[in-house]
């Protein structure tokens, strides 16, 4: 293990601005009760009675797999969003993104007018321009399955759910996808209303469709009977270098047309009506795999469980994968010097190569438990409430929707958001400034050490994305400046 080296920082600049602000040592006498006469502050000589130092701390690290991030498209205040597609990261293995959802019908109280006759069904949906993989022009197949289990509202879908389809497709979408475009219309996504993905299903589907339409049966106009007889669909990627976003809401929607006479004018007309099924009011979720085998991860196997591959750490959405972060370091630190202020504090992730086609992700920091698995802290009971009050706004309860925990406590930085790494072209570098989290840390340690924390991805959202970061594990550092009383050497 490596030791914690501190040297006197002598920057003449940076502790003149130290002296500029005395008040702050004022609170450094009140926060640590140190009985140093402080009145001697003011003098500059070799007498100094305080001085700055930096740190560098090492900060051990290992790479998790939590047991499952939650996909479902549960709020509307998060991205609705389905994924769909695959592609081969020569770090992390290929990676597989399949789309399920549960069609509802968006008008249950109409009914079809006389002497209606189906005609067609069409599967449509608008892509909201989220992608990753391979950023060329190539050719893009999915194929569209039904459901053949029973999805219930009451339960939890997350990134590893699997559900059972017909292995025969109603259909299949081929389309020549360009990543440029995409990415050019990727901020417009919300105002863009151009359908690009569109298929004829099978007949005999879209007439058991159209044959339940019936305002007076409850089997078409309660949802809870409905889903037991139409069970959604499967959305499966067939040809694909990349996965892609699927807008989870009216915009993909299964379409009945039928036709019948209208008589209601001297000469009767032929009319084509439509009845929509969408993925909206039902569940719909991703579930994204990853074959790691022939990677660094492949042993990355249990969940929980501490995996130290000899040179990276990862982090990636979607797949549960996070990067432990041990503070241990920290502790050390001021434990040698107890009477100290925390001046600064910088995470920083250095020499981190460019991502290339795979955008990195922003990276947050997250509470764990003594297991690894994610803090549990919902505020409900005295004994969490205490633990939360005690941070003093200096972690914010946040929804990475995993099976572990539902709200969970984010680090946050100096200006009250959600801290976030975020990766710089320019430095090759993560790097965050968590001061006033770490000095609260340090005013905790007497009551609790929080030694462990992870790396997650929080934007663009983790849970509706599959962004990755890679980053050697020498290269994670922790960078503290911190002023302590100068004891002169005997």
């Amino acid at each position: 293990m490596r030791k914690t080296i501190t040297t006197p920082n002598r920057s003449t600049t940076f502790i003149q601005s130290w002296w500029a602000k005395a008040h702050l040592f004022l609170f450094t006498a009140i926060l640590f009760s140190c009985e140093e006469d402080l009145n001697l502050l003011g003098f500059r000589g070799d007498d100094q009675r305080f001085k700055v130092y930096y740190a560098e701390i090492p900060v051990p690290s290992s790479v998790l797999l939590l047991d499952s991030v939650q996909t479902t498209n549960t709020t509307t205040l998060e991205t609705s969003r389905v994924l769909v597609g695959n592609y081969s990261d020569p770090i992390f293995g290929e990676i597989t993104a399949k789309a399920i959802g549960q069609i509802r019908a968006g008008d249950v109280s109409s009914f079809l007018p006389s002497g209606s006759v189906y005609d067609s069904v069409v599967f449509q949906t608008r892509l909201d321009f989220y992608n990753y993989g391979s950023k060329e022009l190539t050719d893009f197949e999915i194929a569209i399955h039904e459901v053949t289990e029973v999805m219930p509202l009451n339960k939890q879908y997350f990134n590893k759910t699997e559900i059972s389809h017909n292995p025969i497709p109603l259909g299949v979408i081929s389309k020549r996808l360009d990543p440029v475009f995409l990415d050019n219309q990727l901020p417009y996504a919300e105002s863009d209303t151009l359908l690009i993905l569109k298929t004829r299903l099978d007949d005999s589907f879209g007439q058991r469709l159209f044959d339940a339409i019936d305002p007076e049966d409850e089997n078409f106009t309660n949802f809870n009977l409905f889903k037991n007889n139409f069970r959604g669909l499967a959305i499966i990627p067939k040809v694909a270098d990349k996965i892609i976003g699927l807008r989870s809401n009216a915009s993909t929607i299964v379409l009945v047309y039928y036709h019948y006479m209208d008589n209601g004018g001297a000469t009767p007309i032929s009319r084509v009506g439509v009845k929509g099924f969408g993925f909206v009011g039902g569940i719909s979720f991703s579930s994204i795999t990853s074959d790691r085998s022939s990677t660094e991860l492949a042993g990355l196997l249990n969940y929980h469980e501490d995996f130290s591959p000899p040179i990276n750490r990862y982090v990636q959405s979607g797949a549960g994968i996070t990067t432990k972060l041990d503070f241990s370091g920290f502790y050390n630190l001021i434990d040698e010097y107890p009477n100290v202020i925390i001046n600064s504090a910088e995470l920083v992730i250095d020499n981190v190569a460019e991502p290339g086609n795979f955008e990195y992700p922003t990276i947050g920091l997250i509470m764990l438990d003594e297991n690894n698995k994610l803090r549990k802290m919902t505020l409900t009971a005295d004994k969490d409430s205490a633990e939360y009050v005690s941070f003093r706004n200096k972690i914010a309860m946040g929804n990475f929707l995993s099976n572990d925990a539902f709200s969970v406590p984010y680090a946050i930085t100096d200006a009250t958001s959600l801290l976030g790494l975020t990766y710089s072209k320019d430095d090759d570098k993560f790097v965050s400034y968590p001061t006033l989290f770490f000095q609260q840390l340090y005013a905790l340690k007497e009551e609790k050490r929080y030694t462990d924390w992870a790396l997650v991805p929080v934007s663009p959202t983790p849970t509706k994305t599959v962004n990755r970061a890679v980053f050697n594990k020498d290269n994670i550092k922790l960078k503290v400046y911190y002023t302590r009383p100068n004891i002169p050497a005997n």
